[in-house]
């Protein structure tokens, strides 16, 4: 009964081993940040001053706004991060959001904060 108990235990460790580790951690119901249309829009929401094909200069928030609190959460839990959502990106998204701004707003967000408040793109 004890190496029945054992071998249960054993493959229990080895089955929380093995799994992916982009998804270990992330059981369901707390898999709400995955890349999905909803979070896509939302991260278009709270970052479209920033993304705008519009916009020039490129001018990124600071590191403590919604939108960069938001792509940071993006970039931890989804696979693909930031890239998931210009992979998601419809045609008329397309004509409206600039998709580099977008990568680099997920590479900015995820760094140290700088002694600048607003990081000027070139």
């Amino acid at each position: 009964m004890l190496t029945v108990k054992a071998s249960v235990l054993l493959l229990l460790v080895f089955t929380i081993i093995s799994l992916d580790p982009v998804n270990a951690g992330c059981w369901p119901p707390g898999c709400n940040n995955r890349c999905k249309v909803a979070r896509k829009n939302y991260i278009l929401d709270v970052c479209h001053p920033y993304i705008l094909i519009s916009n020039l200069p490129r001018v990124f928030p600071t590191k403590d706004h919604l939108c960069c609190v938001e792509v940071r959460t993006l970039q931890t839990n989804a696979k693909g991060g930031m890239q998931c959502v210009v992979d998601m990106l419809t045609e008329i998204d397309h004509y409206r959001y600039d998709a580099t701004a977008m990568l680099n707003l997920g590479t900015y967000c995820t760094q140290l904060p700088s002694a600048a408040h607003h990081e000027v793109l070139v």
